[in-house]
């Protein structure tokens, strides 16, 4: 499986897949980081929509990115 960038869309839980949609890029730094923005993981299918695999280890650093509002490896934030 490839992996992906892909953008969280606002519309619910963080660590809900299919709140993501793949981008093609990750894209410049968004300011202020206050928000999750991007997430780079593997890629699935859910519905024939690419939507990330969220793992216990990725879903540990999208919480621990959100509540310390400090990007990692994996994790981007935004407005």
């Amino acid at each position: 499986m490839a992996n992906s960038w892909f953008k969280y869309n606002d519309s619910g839980s963080i660590t809900d897949p299919t709140n993501y949609d793949e981008i093609s890029y990750k894209g410049p730094s968004i300011f202020p980081k206050v928000n999750i923005h991007n997430i780079f993981a593997k890629v699935q299918f859910i519905g024939e929509i690419s939507r990330p695999i969220i793992r216990p280890a990725l879903q540990t650093e999208i919480n621990a990115a959100y509540s310390i509002k400090k990007e990692s490896a994996n994790v981007r934030l935004g407005p």
